[in-house]
């Protein structure tokens, strides 16, 4: 009987002990036009709990559509993405009105984004998601600051949703050290 319960509380231990991988905490999405396809950009920050370690990364999709794009990303991951810590939504200028209604359903119909997110626009959505972060693990993080430093805040995903021709989003763009605020503009001229 020992036996067994030795047996047993041996299996409980090892199923205690499994390793998981590195997680992917997504802190921003970015959106770039090329050609009428998109490209659609995930800033990463990848924690690795093994050693305790965190990489940022910048994952790339290109498609037709945002869930081409979205599932090329994915598939180029070995763990999932986690999109719930998304707080930065990044608008490239080169997109249009059609494209920027279907980056609106993709994130809202995406579960895990919130609608609590910051929308802003940048000339070049890579350019702004490829800077180094100053003050954070991340740039998205990093812009966030950045909008309550400045009370440029009334651009959250809940707040545009409804009304695309009129929004006016902060721009963000990247200097020698970092990202900047240069005031907000009409998404759409």
């Amino acid at each position: 009987m020992k036996k067994v319960i030795f047996a047993v509380l041996f299996l409980f231990l090892l199923c205690g002990c499994e390793k998981t991988g590195p997680e992917y905490l997504i802190s921003s999405i970015g959106f770039d036009n090329e050609n009428g396809k998109y490209n659609v950009y995930f800033e990463a920050v990848i924690i690795n709990s093994e050693n305790e370690e965190q990489t940022l990364k910048l994952l790339n999709g290109k498609g037709d559509s945002i869930d081409k794009a979205v599932k090329q990303i994915k598939n180029s991951c070995t763990q999932p993405l986690l999109l719930s810590h998304c707080g930065v939504i990044v608008i490239g200028e080169n997109i249009d009105a059609d494209q920027f209604k279907d980056i609106k359903n993709y994130c809202y119909d995406t579960d895990p984004i919130t609608l609590s997110a910051y929308f802003v626009k940048a000339k070049n959505a890579k350019e702004l998601l490829s800077a180094k972060p100053v003050s954070s693990s991340c740039v998205g993080y990093d812009i966030m600051g950045l909008l309550k430093q400045n009370n440029a805040t009334k651009n959250r995903f809940f707040e545009i949703l409804n009304d695309v021709q009129n929004v006016k989003l902060p721009t963000i763009s990247v200097k020698d050290k970092g990202v900047y605020f240069d005031g907000k503009s009409k998404l759409f001229q």
